[in-house]
């Protein structure tokens, strides 16, 4: 009678999954595949490098399954699209841990999680390996996420993420093999699970992020998703201060917000493709990242680009910009501090020595060391 019910319950939450569709093979199970960022980047290389039979997500668009080369079939619950087409994320979030734990995959060898939220509420089916971007933000970091929410809930936060927290710890034992993006991320699952994790830097895609012959422009470059933790408020506000120009390339819950704060030498590029991304970054005097980042994949994009960056002193820059070679780390988040290191900004290095540094964290060692911990299923020497 218990398995018949777990059955119907997965059927209502996952229906175009049968339980033992995928027995003896891997499945790759990432969060949501909405946009071509950095996670899904990684979850789509962890499909090939894994080989597995399909991934599973709460919700995906056909155009960024395309745009990541995803061939296998992708199976999204019935509730994705809902979330996918208000931007109703924060209100699916107390689901999340029961449309995860709905689905169950009889039978498979290897599950692949590639986590920045609740995916691992998933209930154990083989060997578990997660590819960790960062422990739930909604529960260790809620400060930087309550703005999200209306004002009315946001007194609700801290409980919540209190609790969010409690169960986040008692799902990481559910996994076998942490895999961390960096050593600052493999720090913050030490701390909030007590576990040990092997780092593999994200693939950067060294052919499509490439020098091109193109004519550098005086503006500075914020790119990718415009959500808070990201502080890109503080690099508009230090372009207006220093009057200097500045492009913001991307979207998210901040973009509506930092257009409001623009001055006039500010402009702005909605959505741009991978391909105008790349340009952006060829073009422009520095790309500039004013945020904590747990690992920063558009640092590296634009170092293999051959363009200078500037970056917060802190997270995973530290591991991917050189002072020598990439440009500038800032140990600020005053605004005042920023626009001063605009003002005073110049190239450390050639671009050719940048493209070098880049080559270091390309999809090919990537794919290496993944291999490596999917095949031996322990540690490897920190990068």
């Amino acid at each position: 009678m218990r398995a018949s019910m777990a059955s119907r319950w997965m059927r209502f939450w996952w229906p175009t999954v049968a339980p033992d569709e995928f027995a003896g093979g891997t499945v790759v199970v990432h969060e949501w595949l909405t946009t071509a960022a950095g996670s899904d980047k990684v979850a789509a290389e962890l499909v090939t490098v894994s080989g597995a039979m399909a991934v599973m997500c709460l919700s995906a668009r056909p155009e960024v399954i395309d745009d990541l080369g995803i061939t296998v079939p992708v199976h999204q619950s019935r509730v994705g699209g809902w979330a996918q087409s208000g931007n109703r994320w924060h209100l699916l979030l107390p689901l999340m841990p029961v449309i995860w734990g709905s689905l169950r995959l009889s039978g498979v060898d290897t599950v692949v999680t590639s986590s920045h939220a609740l995916v691992n509420s998933l209930p154990v089916a083989g060997r578990r390996v997660c590819y960790c971007h960062t422990p739930v933000r909604y529960g260790w970091e809620w400060r930087m996420e309550r703005g999200r929410l209306p004002q009315r809930l946001q007194p609700l936060v801290r409980p919540g993420a209190a609790l969010l927290r409690r169960w986040d710890r008692r799902m990481s034992r559910r996994v076998d093999v942490y895999v961390a993006n960096s050593r600052f991320v493999a720090g913050r699952i030490l701390r909030s699970y007590g576990r040990t994790s092997t780092v593999v830097y994200p693939p950067i895609d060294i052919d499509r992020f490439a020098p091109a012959a193109v004519t550098r422009t005086d503006e500075f470059l914020v790119a990718g998703r415009m959500v808070a933790y990201k502080r890109a408020d503080i690099a508009v506000r230090a372009a207006i201060e220093a009057n200097v120009g500045l492009v913001v390339a991307g979207r998210g819950p901040e973009w509506e917000s930092l257009r409001a704060m623009a001055g006039p030498t500010v402009r702005f590029v909605e959505s741009p493709s991978n391909a105008e991304l790349a340009d952006l970054m060829r073009q422009s005097r520095a790309v500039i990242h004013t945020g904590i980042e747990d690992f920063g994949m558009v640092l590296v994009e634009a170092q293999a680009c051959g363009t200078p960056v500037m970056a917060r002193a802190e997270g995973g820059a530290v591991e991917t910009v050189d002072p020598t070679v990439s440009g500038v780390l800032v140990d600020s988040d005053r605004v005042d501090d920023w626009a001063a290191a605009m003002t005073s900004f110049s190239d450390p290095a050639s671009p050719s020595a940048r493209r070098q540094w880049a080559l270091t964290f390309s999809s090919d060692v990537f794919r290496g060391r993944i291999r490596a911990v999917l095949i031996s299923g322990g540690s490897l020497p920190t990068p």
